[in-house]
């Protein structure tokens, strides 16, 4: 079976060397006075980390023997997420890179020079740790311990590490070492320039990954970067995804956007990249002729009967090469299994087994609608035969295309029609349109040959139990009604030790949406859908405090219930009389994700929940993890999920049903997202933001009162 992984490519193929050749040159030709700075700006999968592979493999081979020497050094900083501070790490990196250098003695200048440069900046990790963490601002011999010995082990230096024991009876010593580094500490900066003073070699630093940290800590290593190594013969190679940055940009520096309207504010984001990124170049998609060629071509003649599909594959796919290549697995895979199953059955067409998988990779939604309704495959490939024939016939040359509007003959069935709408349909008549030898899904039989073929009893068992509430095409009240379950009245203790605590007692029942909102519930209300990560059963993401509200205004408004929010242009009042959908409050939320327990979790978290190490990058369909004791799906993980309440303090004594605090310049958050690390991901911990942000992880939840 042939299996692709998704390591870097170390030669190019997809049509990029001539960038990569005059990046090169860039750097080489690079003389400033301080460091200089190149952003490579690409999408998932666009070939990044590959470029940035490419350019340090050809400075490593030397311009001429006169040269000045190149040292190249690579930092993935989505290695030491877990750290507070990317900078500690960053600096170990750069010491360990340059005493391999050393050892290597590639020329006599670098075995001279590196050494001592080596040397003067040994200390500087230490001494970051030492003032980070903060020990400088209390009595040394309280925290020195704590502190030191937490340095060791961070180096790894189990010789030189120091527990609590050995600690307390070298008390003296560890005072010394205190103030060495409190001293370094303070003048690390004029430390680095004097060590870079005389090195005449560049280094060349390498970040690959940084947008998959947290903005906010992407952010925070460029500032660390520009303030402490803004020194002559460094230049700093990053691939990122801007729009990463950006959002970190925008959490560094909200008090600005707090401040006014955002269509007043300058291009905050702009300036500061223009600040820390002295040349910023955006990759070129791949050229289409290259990637079919080296990739899919090549890869696609060692499937059985699959690389006659090397227009259809990219005409639907696109050209970025990893979605390519995890595809060519998929086909991989489906085609190995439906091979070793047609010995015992009826042969097999590899074209329809690739139309299936390019639906199920595309269409999520679709695929396990097809699963349960194999017939409405075979409705919307003669919807399809139908459209290319009045084409044929009105001699249109015309082709179907990404984004174009079509005229497209609808059923009158919601659950087959919803497919035929424009952002869906192009991509729809790309597959399912016939092909020279005329094989289709002619018959309920062959859709589940096809479509079901890789169909789990786990998959069809969630499926099953999430036809009729996640896409649903009841009319509103009714599947309101299905979607919601009743949380019964209780007490808890809300919070931890990290956030306070408080006891909090909740008079009355509620009713709580099962599932985050989702897409498809999204668009039946407000005609629209922002998400970024399209998908009907998907919850909505992208949407702020206020469009949560105004939408459970006019869910409210279409069932017949009074409106809760009361809004006048930025300020909303909440009608506590109403009987109509609002959001919970944030002790309502939480006690709807304890279920009656107290730790963390209300499970195992892969069992439970959509975070950054399961994800994918991305969110996904709800209702697929384990529900919680109160029957709530996706409570953690996913998206945030916006709360009614202004953040702020917990009350200091027993509160009943808490509203939050009286007022703010942030809404509530809770449940962490796709994005985050399992320290957000938990029941206690409390996100924040203001009312008019949007962003990829924020959602909501509907909570109604009870009897309604």
């Amino acid at each position: 079976m042939l299996v692709l992984s998704d390591d870097f490519a170390d030669q190019d193929l997809i049509g990029h060397a001539d960038y990569c050749d005059g990046l090169v040159e860039l750097i080489r030709s690079v003389d400033s006075r301080g460091s200089f700075t190149i952003g490579i700006y690409g999408q998932w999968g666009s070939g990044k980390t590959s470029m940035l592979k490419q350019i340090k493999k050809a400075l490593g081979v030397p311009e001429s023997e006169d040269a000045q020497p190149v040292l190249t050094v690579w930092f993935n900083p989505w290695q030491f997420v877990a750290d507070e501070h990317l900078i500690i790490p960053f600096f170990h990196t750069l010491i360990a890179s340059l005493e391999k250098i050393v050892k290597e003695q590639k020329t006599e200048k670098i075995a001279k020079k590196l050494p001592d440069f080596i040397k003067k900046i040994a200390h500087v990790p230490l001494a970051l740790i030492y003032g980070l963490e903060g020990e400088l601002k209390i009595p040394l011999l309280l925290k020195t311990k704590f502190a030191f010995a937490k340095a060791m082990d961070y180096q790894q230096n189990a010789e030189a590490a120091i527990d609590e024991e050995s600690a307390i009876e070298n008390e003296t010593a560890m005072q010394n070492a205190a103030g060495d580094y409190e001293s370094t500490y303070y003048n690390l900066l004029q430390i680095l320039q004097d060590a870079a003073a005389d090195l005449d070699m560049k280094i060349v630093v390498f970040i690959d990954d940084l947008d998959r940290c947290l903005p906010e800590k992407a952010v925070q290593l460029l500032e660390g970067l520009k303030v402490l190594l803004d020194l002559r013969n460094f230049v700093f190679v990053m691939g990122v995804a801007q729009e990463v940055i950006e959002r970190g940009i925008r959490v560094r520096y909200k008090e600005l956007y707090l401040a006014g309207p955002q269509d007043d504010l300058p291009n905050i984001e702009g300036q500061y990249l223009d600040k820390i990124i002295q040349f910023p170049f955006s990759l070129p998609a791949a050229d289409t002729d290259e990637l079919k060629k080296n990739i899919l071509t090549r890869q696609l003649k060692n499937l059985e009967g699959a690389e006659p599909f090397v227009e259809l594959i990219h005409e639907v796919l696109g050209s970025n090469p990893r979605t390519i290549k995890r595809f060519i697995n998929t086909i991989s895979f489906s085609l190995n299994l439906a091979g070793k199953k047609s010995e015992k059955e009826n042969a097999f067409h590899p074209e329809l087994l690739i139309k299936a998988s390019l639906i199920g990779y595309l269409f999520p939604s679709l695929y396990r609608q097809l699963e349960i309704y194999p017939s409405h495959l075979v409705r919307l490939e003669k919807i399809v035969m139908e459209t290319e024939k009045e084409r044929k016939k009105n001699k249109s040359k015309q082709e179907f295309v990404e984004g174009q509007s079509h005229q497209v003959k609808k059923t009158d069935l919601p659950i087959i029609d919803q497919w035929l709408e424009d952002d869906k349909i192009s991509k729809l008549l790309l597959i399912l349109k016939i092909r020279d030898h005329q094989i289709g899904f002619k018959d309920q039989e062959t859709v589940i040959k096809y479509v079901c073929l890789l169909t789990t009893s786990i998959r069809s068992e969630v499926t099953s139990k999430a036809k009729d509430t996640r896409i649903s095409n009841k009319p509103l009240p009714e599947e309101m009604r299905d979607r919601m379950v009743e949380i019964p009245a209780g007490k808890f203790i809300m919070g931890d030790n990290e956030s306070g605590q408080v006891e909090v007692t909740i008079s009355r029942s509620f009713m709580m949406d099962k599932y985050p909102v989702t897409q498809a519930l999204y668009q039946k209300v407000m005609n629209n859908n922002p998400s970024s990560f399209k998908g009907e059963d998907r919850p909505v993401e992208n949407v702020s405090w206020f469009d949560a509200i105004e939408f459970c205004n006019e869910l409210s408004k279409r069932i017949g219930l009074h409106e809760v929010y009361e809004v006048n242009g930025k300020k909303v009042k909440r009608r506590p009389e109403a009987n109509g959908y609002r959001l919970p409050t944030e002790a309502e939320w939480e006690y709807a994700c304890r279920a009656n327990t107290t730790g963390d979790h209300y499970g195992n978290l892969d069992e439970i929940a959509w975070y950054d190490k399961n994800s994918g990058d991305q969110t996904q369909g709800v209702g697929q993890k384990k529900a919680n004791d109160f029957g709530l799906y996706d409570m953690l993980g996913n998206v945030w999920e916006w709360c009614n309440d202004w953040y702020g303090d917990y009350p200091t004594n027993p509160v009943t049903d808490s509203t939050g605090a009286e007022d703010g310049s942030y809404r509530v958050l809770r449940g962490g997202s796709w994005r985050y690390e399992p320290g957000y991901v938990r029941s206690a911990d409390r996100g924040r933001n203001t009312p008019g942000y949007r962003d990829g992880t924020l959602g909501f939840r509907l909570l109604l009162p009870p009897g309604q």
